[in-house]
């Protein structure tokens, strides 16, 4: 957190006031109007306009939305935060809502809104609530989500695997016949790496945060098996699902969700010979997989707290978030507009094939997103390391678990 405050402090004195008056904006200073900060495309920002219209005719609130790109946009909270011209509502990445919320510059929607975020949360999927949460305090509502799912040719793979063994017995049938499979998404990194952590029944922390837990027998015994993946057909440089799946050499991949969409319309000629299914099964029973997504934060110096608490319950509704939902994913031309909507009721109202939402509901139903800890985003760079140590050069899994271990614990007590 100290290290998160140096930063605020160094965007101060280099950036100054002067770039105040470039972030801010005339309508925020009106009253009755809510600005939010949207990181994604400004295809996402005009839908949230579109959107916001009924809002705005059911309680006058007008609601200025900009987008900024993933490139600028942490920087430009940062620098938001520092100038005291912060938007009233910012979609940010999972762990940002944790990194800044310590750091004192997002409200606390537990403590400001009680029994009513309260209802809120028991309609998202759990897996992208947690990262959200730490102890009592919670920073963010889930806005949408990405899932990890596993991709496969029907006309080459009959039933994709259920378990490690499965998995680890069909790579080596498919290396006979010199193909493999992907990790299209995290490969040789810790995002790659959790399903398996978590399959294995291990942990990043223990449950209040305080200790890293990577030095554990489930830990190894994880990384020891997404190790052997890459000896049995998983490339160790990045291959695109949307080549590999196409012309067959790599016919079972795990990858993102909106990649459903990316095969769609980029390999047309596959399209009746592929299909999604659930992460194989690990030694714990779990399926687990990663997701990720953008939060709903409301920013501490915001003066219209209240409306912009309405304006997030609104897009919170099943019936908004099948709106915005069928405006980009159901849509997409853009793979950075194909998100899923985090709340549960909204499910059975989306306008998706059953053979897509039947598994991608169900995969959301057991899958976790990154640890609601502040120093995550310094943190997993130990891990990465300790992966690509250990599956490219071969090193000692226990010794490298534990030296990322010890860095992380350093890491979370500056």
């Amino acid at each position: 957190m100290k290290d998160i405050q140096k930063k605020i402090i160094f965007l101060v004195l280099v950036i100054g006031i002067g770039l105040i008056g470039c972030s801010s904006k005339n309508e925020k200073t009106l009253e009755n109007n809510v600005v939010i900060w949207l990181v994604g495309s400004e295809r996402q920002a005009e839908t949230i306009r579109k959107v916001s219209k009924q809002f705005t005719e059911e309680t006058g609130i007008k609601i200025f939305c900009e987008s900024l790109s993933w490139h600028e946009a942490h920087t430009k909270y940062l620098t938001a935060i520092a100038g005291g011209v912060a938007p009233d509502i910012g979609t940010m990445g999972l762990t940002w809502g944790m990194e800044f919320g310590k750091t004192g510059a997002l409200v606390d929607l537990r403590k400001e809104f009680g029994e009513e975020i309260s209802t809120i949360e028991k309609k998202i999927f759990p897996g992208i609530l947690a990262s959200t949460r730490h102890g009592d305090k919670n920073y963010g509502i889930p806005f949408d989500f990405t899932e990890q799912v596993m991709y496969y040719r029907t006309d080459i793979i009959k039933q994709p695997p259920e378990t490690w063994d499965e998995l680890l017995d069909l790579l080596k049938e498919l290396k006979k016949d010199n193909k493999g499979m992907l990790i299209d998404w995290g490969s040789l990194d810790w995002i790659g790496f959790s399903p398996f952590l978590w399959q294995a029944n291990g942990t990043y922390f223990n449950e209040d945060y305080t200790s890293v837990t990577l030095a554990t027998p489930e830990a190894t015994r994880a990384i020891t098996f997404f190790s052997s993946l890459y000896e049995h057909g998983v490339p160790k440089t990045y291959i695109p699902i949307e080549q590999g799946l196409k012309n067959g050499d790599y016919p079972i991949a795990i990858a993102g969700s909106w990649k459903i969409i990316s095969l769609l319309l980029l390999a047309p000629n596959i399209a009746d010979k592929w299909e999604i299914s659930m992460l194989p099964q690990g030694p714990s029973g779990k399926r687990t997989a990663f997701i990720g997504g953008r939060v709903l934060s409301i920013f501490e110096m915001s003066k219209m707290k209240k409306q912009s608490w309405q304006f997030i319950k609104f897009l919170f509704k099943p019936q908004v978030q099948v709106e915005i939902y069928k405006d980009l994913f159901g849509s997409a031309t853009l793979l950075e507009d194909s998100y899923l909507p985090p709340n549960m009721d909204s499910w059975g109202n989306l306008p998706m094939e059953d053979k897509y939402k039947k598994i991608l509901e169900a995969q959301a139903k057991d899958a976790q997103g990154p640890p609601a800890v502040a120093s995550w985003d310094t943190g997993k760079n130990h891990i990465n390391h300790a992966i690509q140590k250990i599956v490219l050069k071969g090193a000692d899994p226990i010794l490298e678990l534990k030296i990322a271990q010890e860095a992380i614990q350093k890491e979370m007590e500056k």
